[in-house]
Parts: structure tokens; C-alpha cells; sequence
């Protein structure tokens, strides 16, 4: 992931959702982790609206 403060941002939201850590080792691959992040930001929405 280039932009390493998304990627610290991107983990918050993995922890805070309780989400498979598999997708925070999943960020250090650039084919997978725009997508990654996109879909975190996605379900911290939802999360977000449901609260």
C-alpha cells in the first residue's frame, strides 16, 4: 500500500470491526490492497449507520 498513513488507518478499521487479521498481511500486497481498504471503508459505513 503506498500511502502508508491510509494503511495505518485501514488497520484501526480492521481492529475495530473485528475483522480476520489475514486482511492487515493482505494490505503489503499492491494488487489486493486499495481493494482491501476500499471494502474496510465500505463496512465501517454500514457500521457507522447501524449505530
Amino acid at each position: 500500500m503506498a500511502d502508508q498513513q491510509r494503511k495505518i488507518e485501514t488497520i484501526r478499521s480492521i481492529k475495530k470491526l473485528q475483522l480476520s487479521n489475514t486482511l492487515i498481511t493482505r494490505l503489503d500486497d499492491a494488487g489486493q490492497a486499495d481493494a482491501i481498504a476500499e471494502a474496510v471503508n465500505s463496512l465501517q459505513d454500514l457500521a457507522e449507520q447501524w449505530n
